[in-house]
């Protein structure tokens, strides 16, 4: 069925169901119920229950709709959305990424985008990265795989101390059995020409056994929703996570970087 015959049968607009199937818009209950009310589902079994629940949980409101974080920004916010439930790995190619970064990093970093025109609560930008953190550090932390490029180790983004303190905090987050980061030296033979163009994040949803990607670009993330193109992404990663490091060889790195920084004070 096409999103144009779907919609007419909804009695939906076209570009409602196009933009619910990409994944640009957040429909309503009653969106959705039209939807499953138009699919080969039986109305009332076991599977269209489900999806009531799943769809009534997915509207829920994240604490990322909470007054207390409404200053952080509509870009991480979606991030947060996209990364709870979620199994994720990352590729960073010159940061440390939001998920594993310290309060004073993440401060100075919003600092520095303020100070090139963006319009945003640097404390609510601060605390939400902080909460987003419980993802992964919390009592049933998710799955957190990354892969680091050198320069996002050993280049000064931040001041020495600040710099010397994250890279700390990153060795202590992997004693978790749950995170495992892995830095990708600069000779890594990746085989096929699958060269990364811009960092990118793969969440995995046990649910509907759903796969997301997220490319990074300078002013937003690209949401891929297409199953083929995320997976290429996964694929990517895992040729990425391949060629990295070991994580004993990758812990002894970031620990190197960390000393340089304490005998250059």
């Amino acid at each position: 069925m096409t999103a144009a015959e779907l919609a007419r049968r909804g009695g939906l607009d076209r570009t409602v169901v196009s933009k619910v199937e990409a994944g640009e818009r957040r429909a309503g209950l009653d969106t959705i119920l039209k939807i499953m009310d138009e699919l080969p589902i039986e109305d009332g079994g076991s599977e269209y229950r489900e999806l009531q629940r799943l769809a009534r949980d997915g509207l829920a409101k994240g604490w990322w709709e909470q007054a207390e974080y409404a200053g952080m920004g509509e870009r991480q916010a979606r991030t947060a959305d996209l990364e709870c439930g979620a199994t994720i790995r990352e590729y960073q190619s010159s940061m440390l990424p939001g998920l594993l970064q310290t309060e004073a990093y993440a401060r100075h970093r919003g600092q520095v985008t303020l100070g090139k025109g963006a319009r945003f609560d640097v404390e609510a930008t601060v605390r939400g990265r902080l909460r987003r953190q419980q993802q992964i550090t919390g009592p049933d932390g998710s799955a957190y795989d990354v892969v680091l490029e050198p320069q996002a180790i050993w280049r000064l983004a931040v001041p020495r101390d600040v710099m010397r303190e994250q890279l700390l905090h990153v060795l202590s987050l992997t004693t978790a059995a749950n995170v495992t980061v892995r830095v990708l030296p600069v000779d890594a033979r990746l085989g096929d020409g699958w060269v990364p163009r811009n960092p990118f994040a793969v969440y995995d949803y046990a649910e509907g056994d759903l796969t997301l990607v997220a490319v990074d670009t300078v002013s937003t993330d690209l949401v891929i929703t297409v199953p083929q193109q995320s997976a290429d992404y996964a694929q990517m990663f895992e040729v990425l996570r391949n060629a990295a490091l070991s994580l004993k060889a990758s812990a002894e790195l970031i620990q190197k970087a960390a000393d340089a920084l304490a005998a250059d004070a």
